[in-house]
């Protein structure tokens, strides 16, 4: 081989190099070719979590990982930076379905993926004294009579504790109450050491009714369903959602769960007093009536509405997941609970929503539905 044609094969590779090596080093780095672009752009990643395991993990119909019992994520890269369906799937398991939205070097994580079953297995509970849907009997160390305050001491003759009040609420060391000029009062639990918490008054219909609610260190005032919070910065009461049934908390307590006839909404209870207007993030809207919703765990909440049950993701970006639990439930011996027939007496005449209460010891739910409760297996890791 002469050295001129060693020369020319040298440079024919140097050539080759430097065509070929910047697409490679492009590649390991993570960029890609965005045919619909028509550039080089750089990708992205998703990183999902979920339980029980094995699951199977698709990306825009593609099969892109499985969990198994040594792992319960999947993390899939190289993602062109669009937006990017996915679904995952276990048999005998309703599918969780969402649009991600991929951003380049950037991976989306959603690590609170829960697959449930779609017949939860139940079974009678045999024993009323376990039942949680039991009246508890009242605690009436205190009470309101006559717009004053008592408390009952060891002869059960009442002590005159406050005078002239709406509402209250005990806590270890205190009593947060409403007076009925409209001002808010602490004092201790033997009604000394009065301390007026609000700057003005809240103007008063006798008519109406007052509940006080305490989540952590806030204050909440229920006006009828009218739910005001009182403000440590301004010490006012102020407006925070109209109309709410109830309030919950999280078994975090991290967030707050407030809903109405048809709204779900929470807000993190971090920002009630840090911010002037807490984000109300909105979850859902339905035509039915909601009876009640409860907290799963820190990532779903469940309700009854219209003789169903319903499970819910509170992650609602792009779409939201919900499950209904099949109407008709069959326990261990073979009967069969129709919970559309509890809810509908006769033509127009609604008993109303079965009872639910999710224990979170043992993860089970329990439904009260006619005259019957029933308990499911474990649900939850």
């Amino acid at each position: 081989m002469t050295k001129k044609t060693r020369l020319i094969i040298l440079l024919i590779c140097a050539l080759f190099f430097l065509v070929i090596a910047p697409p490679i080093v492009l590649y390991s780095l993570g960029y890609r070719i965005d045919f619909e672009q028509k550039k080089i752009v750089a990708t992205g990643g998703i990183y999902i979590k979920a339980w029980p395991q094995p699951a199977e993990f698709y990306v825009d119909s593609k099969l892109g990982g499985k969990t198994n019992m040594f792992s319960d994520s999947v993390f899939v890269q190289n993602l062109l930076p669009k937006k990017h369906n996915i679904l995952i799937k276990k048999e005998g398991y309703f599918s969780y379905q969402k649009t991600l939205d991929i951003k380049e070097k950037e991976v989306v994580k959603i690590e609170h993926v829960i697959l449930f079953k779609e017949n939860i297995p139940f079974d009678l509970l045999e024993n009323a004294e376990n039942s949680p849907f039991k009246e508890k009997e009242l605690d009436e160390l205190f009470f309101i009579k006559n717009g004053n305050l008592y408390k009952n001491d060891i002869s059960n003759k009442p002590l005159l504790i406050l005078k002239n009040l709406l509402a209250f609420k005990k806590t270890e060391n205190n009593i947060i109450w409403l007076g009925i000029d409209g001002f808010l009062y602490s004092s201790d639990v033997a009604g000394q050491a009065d301390q007026k918490l609000s700057s003005l008054p809240l103007k008063i219909n006798k008519k109406n009714s007052y509940k006080i609610e305490m989540v952590f260190e806030n204050i909440f005032l229920f006006e009828n369903d009218k739910l005001l919070i009182f403000s440590q910065k301004t010490k006012e009461l102020q407006s925070f959602y109209d109309p709410v049934k109830n309030i919950v908390i999280s078994p975090d307590g991290q967030k707050i769960l407030f809903y109405n006839d048809y709204e779900i909404f929470f807000s993190f209870i971090w920002q009630l007093q840090g911010y002037e207007n807490p984000e109300k993030i909105f979850l859902n809207r339905f035509s039915e009536k909601i009876n009640e919703c409860l907290w799963l765990n820190n990532d779903y909440v469940i309700f009854t509405i219209g003789g169903k049950i319903k499970i819910s993701e509170t992650d609602n970006k792009n779409n939201l997941n919900i499950v209904s639990l099949p109407e008709k439930i069959i326990i261990s011996n073979g009967t069969i609970i129709n919970l559309a027939e509890n809810y509908l007496a006769g033509e127009g005449d609604i008993k109303g929503d079965p009872k639910i209460y999710f224990n979170q010891q043992d993860k089970k739910l329990y439904i009260h539905t006619g005259d019957k409760i029933v308990v499911s297996e474990k649900i939850l890791p």
